[in-house]
């Protein structure tokens, strides 16, 4: 895991790790959030689109809990 002054929000989004910080990663699943409504508002609700949403939700979640054990750490 990186340092919290390496890199920045663009490399927070695009890692597939946690971002150093639990204040940046949170910003990260506010971001992708936001991203998914769009595609959703473009797609529309359809299973495809319901299958990928459930696919970020568990990866967006994987992510803070490896982060929090990272964060702990620390302290």
């Amino acid at each position: 895991m990186k340092q919290p002054d390496e890199g920045n929000l663009f490399t927070d989004l695009m890692e597939l790790g946690p971002a150093p910080t639990m204040a940046r990663e949170i910003v990260v699943i506010v971001i992708s959030i936001a991203i998914v409504a769009v595609l959703f508002a473009i797609v529309g609700t359809s299973l495809p689109a319901f299958v990928a949403l459930g696919v970020i939700v568990a990866f967006m979640g994987v992510r803070f809990v490896i982060g929090m054990r990272h964060w702990g750490k620390q302290s």
